[in-house]
Parts: C-alpha cells; structure tokens; sequence
C-alpha cells in the first residue's frame, strides 16, 4: 500500500505533485488497487457480522470499538492510507455477498465502514446505509440524482471525505464503474487552460436536489478546486452544479464558466479507468483527489436481479484539509425532524 508521501505544498494555478496523480495507464498496466480478502479475513468479517445479526444489534450504533477485527484491522489501516496518501481508492475483492442474509451483508458493510469514517445521512429520510438502484426517475430532473437511475452520470464527487460502494448484484450490460483522478485532470486543464482553471477555483451554485429545510436555501456555495494548507482538493463540475442555475438566487454561468465545465466534462473521460465491478467488490474512493462516474446500463427482465450497490458516505476529517466553505457540506442531508437510520433495501425497510 502506500508509502509516498506528498511532495511539498502545493499553491493554486501550479502543477499539483501528489501521489493521487495518476493516469489511466498506470491502473490498467497494474492491479495494486485491488485488494483480496484472504480466507482467514472473511472467516473473522463473517463471525463478528454474524454475532451482530444473532444478537439484533442497532446498526447505526455500531461503533469499530463493537467490530474488533484483531486479524483484519492492520488490512484496513494500510488500506485507509492507500485512500489517504496514495492514489485514492482500492477495490476490495472477495465479500461473499451471495452466501448470506441481507442483515449480514449490511452488518459486515456497516462495520468495514467503521474503520473508515463516521457514516452521513444520504437522503431526506436519515438513510446512513443508501442503497443505488434505479427507482425509473428522470436524471434530467432537478430534483432527482443520478444513483435513482440507470443514466450515464457525469463524473462528480459525493459529499463526504469518502464514499463506500459494495456491489450486491450487477447489471444485464453496461454500469461499469469509472475513476478519474482530480489532480491529473487539474494538472492537464492548468497547461493549456489556466484562465479556465482559475474560474473553476471561484465560488458555484450547488444544488441540493430539494433536500434541505424549510428555512434554508436550496443551493451551497464552494469552488469545484480548493487548496488548504498547501494541498489540493476537488469536486466535480458536474450536473449537481447545472441544476442549480435555476435555483432562486443562484447566478447563471457566464460564457468562460460554460467553457470551463465544458473542458472539464470533454477531458476528465481521457485520464479515467473503467474498474471491473464483481458482485461482492468492495469500492471506496477519497472524495477529494477522485472523481467518479458510471456508463449508462440495463437491468435484467427479473426485478429481483436488478443492478444494486449498498452505499455509505464516510466523513473523516484526518483524510485531508479542505476550506471551511467545502467541510461545512461534507456533512450529509439533515432535513428537520431527521431520524437517522440503515435500511436493508431502498424503500427504507429496516
């Protein structure tokens, strides 16, 4: 796993020297992003998930000191400082998601996650396990997102220090996951472009997709790239900031900031990967140096075997420094009257 280290500080409008700036080739040519539980790990990850279902513990109050993990915990640190300050992400590789109950499958996720950051609140009904499966909407929709469909989704990052995804059942064809480094892309777009690079350093509208209080507006303010205390981190100019320019009180984008997204959108597919997305793979990506997407995909005539992940948004502020303005929306949807909770499926059944 990692052992680099970052190179410096990094200041805007220059090349950013981090090890999260990879290419495309470099993960294609090499699978050390993929990591395979050994027999040994999953026997432990299946005897403390299964103590936890037999004992019908409260999921969201499941901490890591309630997972104790003696032979898989030093797995996860090396992994957590491969997301942390190596190149961003790892595929776990080996879960047997076809062998046991959903209550398991969701235990055994819900504890993983533990060694990585707290879980945030994924919606408007307090779902801290969300779950990504196409529900029919429309992507065009300003106020739905891109997990409730099968649409392509432009390459974006979630709102959170790191997003987990286990694959429980894949599609009928196409969905195949898709990585992008932010710093590769910001290096590229800084030597041809730096006019368009330093726009996408100003303040956007975000949309908040209609999941917000009463009280507050329905759209946040933050950069799509960001510096603090010498490194880098970005989001990605994506459809989540498109909607917002209907918004009440956001501005629409001048000319230079649609050709900013617009360099940005035509570039970011030439330095991204397709990974191979296994039923049982777990994904979790550092939502500050990578960006990511999905190719459009259909599912199976059977309901039953539709292409479905398990999702958590971890927040971990030990991951890296970001501006007050980017941590104050890494903090999940918290709507009034918020009930948080893990259901087991995405009509919210727990």
């Amino acid at each position: 796993m990692a052992k680099n280290q970052f190179s410096g500080d990094q200041e805007l409008l220059r090349q950013v020297i981090d090890p999260a700036a990879w290419n495309r080739i470099e993960i294609e040519s090499d699978e050390s992003w993929v990591y395979y539980f050994s027999d040994g790990e999953i026997n432990e990850l299946l005897d403390v998930s299964g103590r936890l279902v037999s004992e019908n513990t409260e999921l969201i109050k499941v901490t890591k000191n309630d997972f104790i993990l003696p032979r898989t915990a030093p797995t996860f640190l090396d992994i957590y400082q491969e997301v942390k300050a190596g190149r961003g992400f790892v595929q776990m590789r080996g879960l047997p998601v076809n062998e046991i109950t959903r209550k398991q499958i969701a235990a055994l996720f819900w504890g993983i996650g533990t060694y990585f950051g707290a879980a945030l609140s994924q919606n408007p009904q307090g779902h801290l396990l969300g779950h990504v499966k196409d529900l029919g909407k429309d992507y065009r929709d300003p106020e739905v997102r891109g997990y409730q469909t099968k649409a392509a989704m432009t390459f974006h990052s979630d709102p959170c220090d790191m997003v987990a995804l286990l694959c429980l059942k894949q599609s009928a064809s196409g969905g195949e996951s898709r990585v992008a480094s932010s710093i590769t892309l910001y290096n590229e777009m800084l030597k041809t472009r730096p006019d368009l690079v330093e726009d996408l350093c100003k303040d956007f509208y975000w949309s908040k997709h209609g999941e917000h209080s009463p009280d507050e507006e329905p759209w946040y303010k933050s950069p799509v790239f960001n510096f603090k205390d010498g490194k880098f981190s970005g989001k990605g100019a994506s459809t989540h900031a498109r909607k917002a320019q209907n918004l009440p009180g956001a501005e629409p984008w001048s000319a230079q900031r649609n050709e900013a997204v617009a360099l940005f959108q035509e570039m970011v597919p030439k330095f991204a990967v397709d990974l191979p997305f296994q039923e049982g793979d777990l994904q979790i990506l550092n939502s500050h140096v990578t960006l990511h997407s999905r190719r459009p995909y259909e599912d199976p005539d059977d309901s039953k075997q539709k292409r479905h992940l398990l999702r958590l948004w971890l927040e971990n502020e030990d991951l890296r420094p970001v501006p007050h303005v980017v941590r104050q929306n890494l903090k999940g949807v918290i709507l009034d009257g918020f009930k948080p909770c893990a259901p087991l499926d995405e009509k919210g059944n727990t």
